[in-house]
């Protein structure tokens, strides 16, 4: 059997100390929110890449502020959120590209009456692989959570038979919403989480005696 490569294991520990304080799910939940808004609001979508910039600075200063003195430092060779993120653009992105696609075909860029309602199943089935491999790389079980969740909103907004309570178009934006409050919920226990049980270092926490 060939030994573990210790590299890899390195990585991974640092990987996995860059997810551990919930942050990234904070940020990622955000971004999710904005990109459901966006599926209403286009506007929103012309402006996506700048919104994914300021939420990975935010990851980068609330993971700071999380484990600065409680875990230490570990150097990482890409931004861990900016993956994330990017999953999250291109589940918005490509599935309203494929419903402009569709309802052009039809004579009229997004009109409601020929929207598909399988649109959820193409952000849900993207936003999953991207939480399954963070799982995977990380060992971290509530990125599987979060992928079960993602998939299981999709699904569920496709085939409900909402009738006419909403619009078309809202199952997209309804599933995008549910998947974004579960990983604030996540985001929001396990900061606390992580809080309560890596206290600060009594060194680390100041300069006063």
């Amino acid at each position: 059997m060939n030994a573990p490569d210790p590299f890899q294991l390195l990585r991974r520990r640092a990987v996995r100390h860059a997810f551990e304080d919930g942050a990234v799910d904070l940020v990622v939940g955000v971004f999710t929110l904005i990109v459901g808004v966006a599926t209403q609001r286009h506007a929103f979508l012309a402006l996506a890449v700048v919104y994914a910039a300021l939420m990975t600075s935010a990851w980068k200063w609330i993971h700071a502020s999380l484990t600065s003195g409680r875990t230490g430092y570990a150097e990482l060779p890409d931004d861990p959120s900016r993956r994330l993120v990017s999953v999250v653009l291109l589940a918005g992105c490509l599935a309203m590209s494929l419903v402009a696609a569709v309802t052009l075909t039809s004579g009229s860029l997004w009109n409601l009456q020929h929207w598909p309602a399988w649109v959820p199943l193409i952000s849900g089935g993207i936003l999953a692989g991207g939480f399954l491999h963070t799982a995977r790389q990380t060992g971290l079980a509530r990125f599987a959570f979060y992928a079960a969740a993602a998939l299981g909103a999709s699904v569920f907004f496709w085939l409900y038979p909402f009738e006419v309570w909403i619009n078309p178009s809202d199952r997209l934006t309804l599933s995008l919403f549910v998947t974004a409050g579960i990983l604030m919920v996540g985001a929001a226990a396990t900061m606390t989480r992580f809080v309560r049980t890596r206290p600060v270092v009594a060194e680390e926490a100041g300069d006063g005696r």
